[in-house]
């Protein structure tokens, strides 16, 4: 895993870690299960509170990566890590609400207003 591409890039913005999506499309296998250790792991290493998950360069997600960020939400909430999501085009969006995931995650426009929401 040592030359494969990072999934995500993270920076603090205040007190709150954003974690930017880095691929375009989380539709294939290997490259959703690369980008879960990738929060998985963020998750278990992180220091503050509070985390972002911007998904502003994302125009496809499949069920499978949706599948991960539940699993993302139940580590941050065994850990007491407050989560928040940003960034998420209108296609996408409509995935979180037939799944009804809109109501089970905190979700902004933008990174700045999904910071402060923590």
């Amino acid at each position: 895993m040592s030359n494969a591409k990072a999934r995500i890039m993270n920076h603090y913005v205040d007190d709150a870690v954003v974690a930017t999506c880095m691929d375009t499309r989380l539709n294939d296998e290997i490259g959703i299960q690369e980008w879960g250790e990738e929060l998985y792991g963020l998750v278990d290493r992180l220091k503050t509170k509070k985390l972002v998950i911007n998904f502003q360069n994302v125009i496809f997600m499949s069920s499978s990566s949706l599948r991960v960020l539940i699993t993302v939400n139940s580590r941050c909430k065994g850990k007491g890590i407050k989560l928040a999501l940003c960034g998420i085009n209108d296609n996408i969006m409509e995935a979180f609400k037939i799944t009804r995931l809109d109501s089970v995650f905190k979700i902004k426009k933008g990174e700045l207003e999904a910071v402060k929401s923590l």
